[in-house]
């Protein structure tokens, strides 16, 4: 089992300066948000969908720490009775899975 921390914790940092310490304190996972409700301040799931690129170098900031992305979240609420909400948290879980 691997110990890991949910990176929301960190949306006030850059993804290096989070992965930094989550190095430093020798953790070896994190759970990196996508969107929707824990916000997607190290994941730009559009952006990293677009450009082969920026996710090769979106990986590499995992890989270069030996810190492993334990999961992809994007806690929302797919039936919220506001139906512009509902599509775009539809529309970001969809997207969590394709980047998955």
């Amino acid at each position: 089992m691997k110990v890991g921390v949910f990176m929301a914790l960190f949306s006030q940092k850059t993804l290096g300066e989070a992965l930094d310490y989550v190095q430093k304190t020798g953790l070896e996972a994190v759970e990196v948000s996508t969107g929707n409700y824990p916000g997607d301040a190290h994941c730009k799931i559009d952006e990293l969908l677009d450009s082969k690129e920026a996710l090769k170098r979106f990986k590499e900031e995992f890989k270069k720490r030996n810190i492993e992305i334990s999961a992809l979240s994007c806690h929302g609420n797919p039936l919220h009775p506001e139906e512009s909400i509902a599509r775009n948290h539809r529309e970001i879980t969809r997207k969590t899975f394709v980047l998955a």
